[in-house]
């Protein structure tokens, strides 16, 4: 006489955990990807030993024809201030920029950027890319 289990085991598998898991991990890797501050234009940065680490909140490119980038719309320098308060003000007291500058440009336009961010206390770090 064969003794038999009165609880019968299950051979399926539940798919709607792993699927709960999968989806959390699209949004955490969708929430995350917009924290990175991307590059806007196609700046060639000056090469540099020393790279900082530091998250900005705005990333500024100037090309090497002295036209300023933020946030993929092109500005002048006289309007740069107005729309670095409209945009740094959310950031509280001392937000940080990025500033990818061409390693061709005159420095005028870094100083007149430098003395905005000097006035209003932003911090400035400057776009380099790694030495050989």
């Amino acid at each position: 006489m064969a003794i038999e289990s009165r609880n019968k085991r299950s051979i399926t598998f539940a798919m709607s955990g792993m699927s709960d898991i999968v989806f959390l991990l699209l949004i955490f890797f969708m929430l995350t990807s917009t924290l990175i501050v991307p590059a806007s234009q196609d700046v060639q940065l000056p090469e540099s030993n020393n790279q900082t680490q530091s998250n900005p909140v705005l990333v500024i490119s100037i090309t090497s024809d002295k036209t300023i980038y933020v946030d993929d719309q092109t500005y002048t320098i006289s309007e740069l201030e107005s729309v670095l308060l409209k945009k740094l003000e959310p950031f509280g007291e001392t937000p940080t920029i990025r500033l990818n500058a061409d390693q061709n440009l005159n420095m005028e336009e870094v100083f007149s950027l430098l003395n905005i961010a000097k006035r209003h206390r932003y911090k400035v770090i400057l776009g380099t890319k790694p030495a050989n």
